[in-house]
């Protein structure tokens, strides 16, 4: 009897305890589209990290490089409806925004122990959530990247709402920004204003983030990552902007990469924004306000940084959304090539930082 009465009191004590069940998870999104388990798999890993603005990913499907660049696409929505073709089914259409307006700032610079650090703010005003990507693919080099999906219509928190069909994310390591791999070679692609680069020298033709992919993927130095590009025709990805690179590599070299005229330049910039740094463009672009202080600040502290100045110079060329259409940062992304590690601020909070590395989940 009293092993009963016990019984009975536990429940009780137990039924005036607050709730604590947990909210109910997401149902998975549709993906009508995939067509490999292994995609089905890729998109599985999705995982949300800060409400909807960051989420990650473990791409272990083949996005068929080879193929990509054998397909000669000239901009952003030639490059989608040549992976639609090549890596999903059924023809899916998904909306491409071809018209946003970026601003941008990227810098490199060494911690007194002479190590690369790589800063880069992603400035373009549109409804998106970033995507860390990371791949391991079987021809290629590990890396990992921030993709930008409002490229293809997803906005904030649309990857697990339960109802947005999500096909289009097999398409994901076609769409980031920036990126490191496992050799510490670092990339960032940044808007200019501008004609588009459109060179049609019978080589094969390769759009701007898919530059990036093939970097990423096969180039283990800067000077590597040149050559590479130099066996294709680039392409702008957008009909009325043109853009530059910064690369970085373990060794500390850095270099600007523009197109002017068609033409590629390679330049001993370490620093760059919105502008041509190429003197035959006489500085034509947006963002001198921004490059003035990255130079300054890098000036007066002899190009030596700590991390937590790095992401603090961040902070202080980040942009908020306002009227202007180059505005609002949505993603801070301090790279350090030699320990292959990337720490990540989305939409300026810089309270709370997310951290990852090439070869090892975080």
């Amino acid at each position: 009897m009293k092993k009963q009465l016990a019984a009975l009191l536990v429940i009780s004590l137990f039924a005036l305890l607050p709730s604590t069940t947990l909210p109910a998870a997401h149902a998975a999104n549709p993906a009508k589209h995939l067509s490999t388990a292994a995609q089905k798999s890729s998109l599985a890993s999705l995982k949300d990290l800060h409400h909807g603005l960051l989420y990650s990913m473990e791409y272990t499907a083949d996005y068929k490089l080879d193929d990509c660049l054998q397909a000669d696409a000239i901009d952003i929505s030639s490059l989608i409806n040549q992976m639609q073709h090549s890596l999903l089914k059924n023809n899916t259409k998904s909306p491409v925004n071809t018209n946003p307006s970026g601003g941008c700032s990227a810098f490199t610079a060494k911690t007194e122990t002479g190590t690369l650090l790589y800063g880069r703010n992603f400035d373009f005003k549109m409804d998106m959530t970033a995507v860390l990507i990371r791949t391991h693919p079987k021809n290629g080099y590990a890396s990992i990247g921030l993709a930008d999906t409002g490229w293809v219509g997803y906005g904030i928190g649309s990857l697990d709402d339960g109802k947005t069909d999500i096909s289009m994310a097999a398409c994901m390591p076609y769409l980031v920004m920036d990126g490191i791999n496992e050799k510490g070679l670092t990339i960032s692609v940044l808007k200019l204003d501008g004609a588009p680069t459109r060179q049609n020298t019978g080589k094969h033709k390769i759009t701007t983030t898919v530059a990036i992919r093939l970097v990423l993927d096969r180039a283990a130095t800067v000077d590597e990552a040149i050559a590479l590009l130099k066996q294709y025709d680039m392409q702008s990805a957008m009909d009325n902007a043109n853009f530059h690179f910064l690369l970085a590599d373990a060794t500390g070299k850095t270099v600007t990469l523009e197109y002017c005229a068609n033409d590629m330049h390679v330049l001993d910039n370490t620093f760059i924004t919105n502008y041509y740094v190429t003197p035959s463009m006489n500085g034509f672009g947006h963002g001198k306000d921004r490059y003035e202080i990255i130079e300054k600040t890098l000036a007066f502290k002899k190009n030596v940084l700590t991390t937590e100045e790095a992401m603090s110079l961040l902070s202080l060329v980040s942009q908020p959304e306002t009227d202007e259409s180059t505005s609002m940062t949505q993603w801070s992304a301090l790279y350090e090539p030699n320990s292959l590690k990337m720490t990540v601020a989305i939409r300026q909070d810089y309270t709370r930082l997310f951290t990852f590395y090439v070869n090892k989940l975080s």
